[in-house]
């Protein structure tokens, strides 16, 4: 009897075998299957979104950085220059913060008011100061800490809109579509359930752009609806800003055009470029932990960047709650 059970057990043994590793190959296969999925969508996005990211990032650095790829001339002032004048007396972020507090003080007779311990006083950016000169722009830039100077100027603008109709400041139509629109609110407010407690009033400024021509020649008009103000300039077909204001421009354009127009399309860019952000993110991580030598090395800067994230989280959550910028 034993004879003859023991080759049925060592084929089902082995049936049961074949089928575990026949499950695991198949498991295997899939992630092995995503793993290259996820690498080729990390790889491509890259590739495809490549001059965003550059944008992105050479167009952020222009904002902290006037000296990058500056478009206007930066004149550096000798320090001898600066300690000559009356800059040598101005105070200390505490200093000054101190003498705010003694002024407020004076002005009342009720209130108490003294300079917190912790008064965190300090300067948001430098002194500026601008004027023209021989038809240019000249601003001189102050650090009130370190006392340093430089002057930047300011060249003209390429090409200057010309404004035709100088004389025609606003127009009035026969139905004003902004009192329209503000009577439609009010219907949605009210057919919604809410309450308005005080008159309505316009929230930012919508204006209707279209070309026009005047005496035969192109013009670009814009008609305010808020208030019916009307800008009438020559249409050259160019935008007139210089590379610089134009990529910085689109680095801060947001929002998204009731029109499909070529800023729909950029907003739409930007989107992309979120998605794709965060999915390089985590895919980074996926393949990371992929590498088994690397996941020590790996948890430890993960580490880094988290704590990183957190202090700067602080830091930036007190200037803005002192500041209120």
């Amino acid at each position: 009897m034993s004879q003859t059970s023991a080759p049925a057990n060592s084929s089902d043994e082995s049936v049961f075998t074949e089928d575990r590793l026949s499950r695991e190959r198949s498991r295997r296969s899939l992630f092995s299957q995503i793993n290259i999925l996820v690498r080729r969508i990390h790889l491509y996005t890259g590739l495809f979104l490549l001059p965003w990211v550059i944008l992105y990032g050479v167009t952020g650095a222009m904002f902290n950085h006037l000296g990058l790829f500056p478009r206007l001339a930066i004149q550096p002032v000798e320090q001898s220059v600066v300690a000559n004048t009356e800059i040598a007396s101005f105070p200390s972020a505490e200093d000054l913060a101190q003498q705010v507090v003694d002024a407020l003080q004076s002005s009342t007779n009720s209130t108490g008011i003294v300079l917190s311990e912790n008064h965190g006083a300090e300067f948001t950016n430098d002194l500026m100061f601008e004027m023209k000169h021989e038809g240019l722009q000249h601003v001189v830039y102050i650090d009130p800490i370190s006392k340093s100077s430089w002057v930047g100027i300011m060249p003209k603008n390429d090409e200057e809109p010309e404004t035709l109709l100088t004389e025609i400041k606003e127009v009035k139509l026969d139905q004003n579509p902004q009192q329209v629109a503000q009577k439609a609110a009010e219907q949605i407010l009210e057919q919604t359930g809410i309450q308005a407690s005080g008159e309505l009033k316009p929230f930012g400024w919508t204006k209707l752009n279209f070309l026009a021509e005047v005496d035969g020649a192109p013009a670009r008009v814009t008609y305010v609806l808020k208030d019916g103000h009307v800008d009438i300039n020559r249409f050259t077909g160019h935008s007139g800003q210089p590379l610089r204001q134009f990529l910085l421009r689109m680095h801060t354009s947001h929002g998204q055009p009731p029109h499909w127009n070529g800023r729909m399309f950029w907003s739409l860019a930007v989107d992309t470029m979120a998605i794709a952000m965060v999915g390089w993110g985590l895919s980074g991580v996926f393949m990371w932990w992929q590498i088994k030598r690397t996941r020590i090395i790996g948890a430890i800067v993960i580490a880094m960047s988290v704590l990183t994230a957190v202090a700067m989280w602080i830091g930036l959550q007190t200037f803005y709650a002192t500041t209120r910028l």
